[in-house]
Formats: structure tokens, sequence, C-alpha cells
């Protein structure tokens, strides 16, 4: 049984639930539902009621769908029926890992207010300024396994450029080429929009969003659930784009997070299963939980950290989410050294 099939069912029979007595008129037997008899399960009365047991819990999922679907346009419906189908549903319910993240009314529901699908990034949904750091959870049993958006070359990084930062990285790709979800989730945004173009926006079950901008063509749409590797959408030059590529973005609360801090664009596969994000000037770095920290003290300097770990500069701004000439050092902050 899918996921979604099963949610479908078990919305709809809460809702039988809730309104049966209105629809049949009372919570006993309503002589002129039982009556009711267009499909072969509502032809049955309440004398043959085993029989209709019988045929309920023989039947598959997308029968059980189509039966619920077609029970919603009666004027009139028997609550007996309404409750065995109630019954067969519950019992149906899948057993999953980390139910909380799929059993809300939309994925990540402990981390956002709103389901927006107008605003590319909705003002009441940004990470508040007291919350800094937090831990990701990038396991197959929330995201799915990953899949690369596109194989190609990437011809843009994650930083700043032309005066202002580029908060994703840019994948070469010929016009109509397929690009993927890179994980399971459920579409927020799919429409063209200002510079991005056409521009799909999946929130995933654990809080993070990714962006795929430039489209030619839109393959989804909001509401969509999808899951990783699904194709949604072919790759173009819409918006504010010089040539055919997808510009790829990792999000959380609106904030930017540098794909490379999570994804290895070599391998194309993921670097951990569980990272630490901290909040930056400039978005959110990424660490592997396993990550060398050190605490700046007065005094210190960039080359002299950068000496001690026997690596460069350059390095240190690059795990630090540095998108400056410099990486700024406070005394009491926390940079990544390994």
């Amino acid at each position: 049984m899918t996921r979604i099939c099963t949610y479908k069912l078990y919305a709809l029979a809460c809702c039988f639930l809730f309104s049966a007595k209105v629809f049949a008129g009372g919570e006993g037997t309503n002589n002129a539902a039982d009556t009711v008899s267009p499909k072969t399960i509502v032809k049955l009365g309440p004398a043959k009621m085993y029989e209709r047991k019988s045929l309920i819990n023989k039947m598959s999922d997308s029968q059980l769908v189509n039966l619920i679907d077609y029970l919603f346009e009666l004027d009139s419906i028997p609550y007996d029926l309404v409750s065995e189908i109630t019954k067969v549903v519950k019992n149906r319910q899948p057993v999953v890992e980390n139910t909380k993240y799929y059993s809300d009314s939309f994925p990540s529901a402990n981390y956002y207010t709103v389901w927006d699908t107008k605003h590319i990034f909705p003002i009441d949904d940004l990470l508040p300024k007291h919350d800094t750091s937090f831990i990701l959870d990038l396991s197959q049993g929330i995201t799915g396994k990953y899949f690369h958006p596109f194989s190609g070359l990437v011809t843009s990084e994650f930083g700043w450029r032309d005066s202002a930062n580029h908060n994703g990285i840019d994948i070469d790709l010929n016009r109509g080429d397929p690009v993927v979800a890179a994980f399971d989730g459920k579409v927020r945004i799919a429409k063209r929009e200002g510079g991005f173009g056409n521009v799909v926006i999946i929130r995933h079950y654990n809080g993070l969003e990714t962006v795929y901008a430039h489209l030619w063509k839109i393959k989804v749409k909001p509401g969509d659930i999808v899951k990783a590797g699904q194709l949604i959408g072919l790759g173009g030059s819409t918006g504010h784009s010089t040539g055919s590529h997808l510009h790829f973005e990792i999000r959380l609360k609106g904030l930017p997070i540098n794909p490379r801090f999570l994804i290895s664009f070599k391998s194309e596969e993921l670097l951990g299963s569980t990272v630490e994000l901290k909040k930056t000037k400039w978005g959110l770095s990424a660490f592997p939980i396993t990550a060398t920290m050190y605490t700046v003290q007065k005094g210190d300097k960039l080359s002299l950290i950068a000496k001690q770990y026997n690596t460069t500069t350059k390095k240190l701004k690059e795990l630090n989410a540095s998108q400056s000439k410099y990486l700024y050092l406070r005394v009491g902050q926390q940079i990544r050294v390994l």
C-alpha cells in the first residue's frame, strides 16, 4: 500500500465518521439509506451485513478509494457502512518509521507554520534569530534515497557573485533534459516566478526545501507527493538566465545552504546521514557531526589557526561558508577546522 493511498483512505474515512449522523440521520440503521443501491456494496442491506463486511475487507486500496469517492456523491449513506469502512481503513494504516514526519497535513509542520503555494520564501516562515543550530537527519528513512537532480558539469558555485549572493549551484544541461527530485517530499511551488523562471520548490520531511529553477517545462503541480528520483521538470533557460542550466538550491526555513556541504558532486552522493547546521551571516553552514570545531580566542588570526591544523585559510573559509574575501573572527565563535 502506498503512503498517499493510505492517507487518502484515512482522511476520507475520518470525514465519514464525522459526518455520518448528517448523512444517515442518526447512529442507528436508516432504512432509506440502506436502500441506496447503485453499487454492489451498497445494495446489501442490514440483513446481509456479514456479506458487506466480507466484501469491504477483500477490497484493494484503489477499490476502497473509489467506493468512498462514490459514497460522497450520495444524498444518504448507511451509518453501519461508514463505521465498517472506517474500521477497515484504520486497520490498514502502515507502521512507518518516524511516522511524525508523514502524519502532518504538510511535510515538516513542526518546522513551518504555513503551506504557502504563492510566495517563494514566505516571510512568516523565515528562521527566527534565536534559532542558531540544528541537527539535520538525511537518512533514507526520512528523505528517501538521494538522487542527483541532474548529472552535469557545475558551472557556477554557491557564494558571492556579481555583487550579490548566489544561493545555489548551477548545473549545465540542455533544453529538455530531465530534472528529478533530490529527496522524497511534497511540491509547494510549481510556477513561473521572476528571475527563477519556471521553478519547482519541494518541501521534504526533515525540514529542507529544494529549489529547481530556469526549467523549460514543469511536470508537477503544488500538492503533488513526489519520490526521490521522480521527474519534476525539463531543463531550460527561463527567467534571468544566459543559457540552459539548472539552478539548484537547498534551504531550511528560507535560509540557503551550500549544497556542497551536504552533497559530493563528484560521486553524486550525500556526504553523510546526519549533519549539524549553524547559522552564519550568509546562511547556514553544515558540518558532519564528527567535524572538529575550534573556539576563537582573543588575538587569534585565521592564518595561525590554519597553520595549527595543517590546512589553509582558503579551506577554512570553504568549511565555514564564508562568501566574502575574509572569514571574520570574533572571540567565542566556533569555526570548523577539519
